[in-house]
């Protein structure tokens, strides 16, 4: 027991001659700074969409996509319109013969 107290005296008596620890001078400021510096390259790095470029790009291609749909579309309701033509012709053509048929379920 003894031996224990004389262990723990002598690890506290080599603690009274320590002193405080003192950074550097602007240490604090060069630190924020690379921190800053990090979080903006890994910002712009993430999120490349925030660049003028890839929002023109982006806007582009949809504005390209809609052009498309909207061709497509107006071709699909050109082509319905034409085969109910044809239809319509084709009743016409068949009652003017008299080749006309009902039928009844």
């Amino acid at each position: 027991m003894k031996n224990i107290d004389q262990n723990i005296e002598g690890t506290l008596n080599s603690l009274d001659g320590l002193q405080k620890a003192e950074a550097p001078v602007f240490f604090h400021t060069r630190v924020n700074a690379r921190l800053e510096k990090k979080l903006t390259s890994q910002s712009s790095q993430w999120l490349p969409i925030q660049q003028p470029v890839w929002m023109i790009a982006a806007l582009i291609l949809l504005l390209t996509a809609n052009v498309f749909l909207l061709a497509n579309l107006s071709n699909k309701n050109a082509n319905t319109n034409n085969s109910i033509a044809k239809t319509s012709n084709l009743q016409g053509f068949a009652s003017s013969y008299g080749l006309t048929t009902s039928t009844e379920y």
